[in-house]
């Protein structure tokens, strides 16, 4: 007895030291990875002017009230457990020209309500940092030119999801445009702050 004695202690005294750490492991729980879900949609996003303008020349064009329609393409991509990433191109008719819209940086932080296998709600406050309009203009001499409009803005936006599709709605919005240039003759460039109420809609799928 005296012989295999301490060799029951070594082992009840190894088992004491370990078992801790082991249920220290066990109680380790790593989060899941992020969801990586890419989306593409079609967008229509109106802007009706909320001020007068105090800009240049070509954003006198627009009255008070009156509004510039834009309907495009979106991209997004979840760049994190929340936050994701949107890039936008449209086409654009307002300020008495046709053109191009341009919405490279914008980012949100898409806040589930919902989540389900195949359905999901979300609520998406969202932050655009540069927002450019590439008009097709005409100069003093009515000659063709371009004029180049730059703002920022900010939304809210409630995000669908149906099994591979969605869609989101965004009736909470406002663009704040700050810098316009103009070339050819006569042209020049301005600063301000011109306020517009921004909607936008959109349908699409995620891959």
């Amino acid at each position: 007895m005296k012989r295999w004695l301490p060799g029951m202690m070594a082992m009840f005294a190894m088992g004491a030291w370990a078992g801790p750490a082991v249920a220290q492991q066990a109680m380790v729980v790593e989060p899941p990875e992020p969801p990586v879900f890419e989306r593409f949609s079609l967008i229509y996003s109106p802007e009706v002017a909320l001020s007068d303008t105090s800009l240049g020349e070509a954003i006198h064009r627009i009255p008070h009230g009156a509004d510039v329609q834009n309907i495009g393409f979106e991209v997004s991509s979840l760049t994190g457990w929340y936050t994701r990433y949107h890039a936008q191109i449209d086409f654009t008719h307002g300020y008495g020209a046709n053109g191009i819209r341009l919405e490279p940086l914008a980012f949100g932080w898409a806040i589930p309500l919902v989540r389900a296998p195949g359905f999901g709600l979300e609520i998406e406050p969202l932050l655009s940092l540069a927002d450019g309009l590439l008009l097709f203009t005409n100069d003093d001499n009515n000659g063709s030119n371009v004029t180049f409009l730059l703002g920022s803005g900010a939304e809210v936006q409630l995000n669908l999801l149906v099994g591979p599709f969605y869609a989101f709605l965004s009736p909470l919005g406002v663009e704040v445009r700050w810098l316009e240039v103009t070339s050819g003759n006569g042209g020049n460039a301005w600063g301000g702050a011109d306020p517009f109420w921004r909607f936008r809609v959109g349908v699409g799928v995620q891959y």
